[in-house]
C-alpha cells in the first residue's frame, strides 16, 4: 500500500466514523473505550464502528512510518535549507514531472 493509498483509505474511513459517531452522538475514541471496557453491548453497528476505528488507527500508524521517512529524506536533500513539498512528488514518485 503507497502512501497515496493510505491517506485515500484514512479519508474513506473518516466517512463512516462519521455516520456513525452522528447517529450515536458519540466521537470514536469515546466509542472505543466504552467499547473495548464491555461497557456497550454488541450490535452489527458497533461490531462495524470497532472494525473502522481500528483500521483507521492501523492506516494512521502507517501514515506516519511513511511520512517520516520521507521527511528525512526531504531533509537529507534539503541541508540545511527549507524542505521542499511539491504536487506530485511522494515517497512512491520522488522525480519531479517533466
Amino acid at each position: 500500500m503507497n502512501l497515496t493509498e493510505v491517506i485515500q483509505d484514512i479519508h474513506g474511513l473518516d466517512v463512516q466514523l462519521y455516520k456513525l459517531e452522528s447517529c450515536y452522538g458519540l466521537l470514536s475514541a469515546d466509542f472505543y473505550h466504552l467499547y473495548k471496557a464491555g461497557e456497550l453491548e454488541q450490535t452489527r453497528d458497533f461490531i462495524q464502528w470497532v472494525g473502522y476505528h481500528e483500521a483507521k488507527v492501523a492506516r494512521e500508524a502507517s501514515y506516519r512510518e511513511m511520512m517520516y521517512d520521507y521527511l528525512r529524506k526531504l531533509r537529507k536533500r534539503a541541508g540545511l535549507g527549507a524542505l521542499r513539498l511539491t504536487p506530485g512528488l511522494t515517497p512512491e514518485n520522488p522525480i519531479a514531472p517533466a
